[in-house]
């Protein structure tokens, strides 16, 4: 029997808050994706919205049930409103860098704070961190090198 809660299908449900958050990462990741992976082909419209779809599908929890529909459609929105044609379609000849230019833009306008990304990282702090390497250890008089103990930590 039918519970007046219960979710009845095919019936649109409002997009919330949750969504044009998820949308504004979407597009952030998408954006991302655009400029780093063969950034001088063309943008293939294709391409561009199964990437958009396959980013909302990881934000919704890899589930039909988390509301990756209204995120991918609001994601795709977005854009095609920062660029004036049809849900889906990419301007053609440009390239990815410049076309994920527009994508970031449709992200922040959903809301996507970037800030944290610019000064995550100023270029002078080192990409591989170094670790203390443990010298040459001492052997006691019967002539065995014992193991270092955490607490006399590390001989430099």
């Amino acid at each position: 029997m039918a519970q007046i809660t219960d979710r009845t299908l095919g019936v649109a449900r409002d997009v919330t808050g949750e969504h044009r958050s998820k949308a504004a990462t979407v597009l952030a990741q998408v954006a991302t994706a655009l400029a780093n992976e063969a950034p001088t082909e063309p943008v293939d419209a294709l391409k561009f919205t199964v990437l958009v779809g396959a980013r909302a599908y990881d934000q919704a929890g890899r589930s039909c049930h988390g509301g990756g529909q209204n995120v991918s459609r609001m994601a795709l929105t977005a854009v095609a409103e920062r660029t004036g044609l049809e849900r889906g379609e990419a301007p053609a000849g440009v390239t990815r860098e410049e076309f994920a230019v527009t994508v970031a833009q449709a992200a922040r306008a959903l809301g996507y704070d970037w800030s944290g990304i610019q000064g995550a990282w100023d270029g002078n702090e080192r990409a591989i961190p170094r670790l203390p390497v443990p010298g040459p250890r001492k052997s006691n008089e019967s002539g065995r090198v014992p193991a270092p103990r955490p607490e006399q930590g590390v001989a430099r």
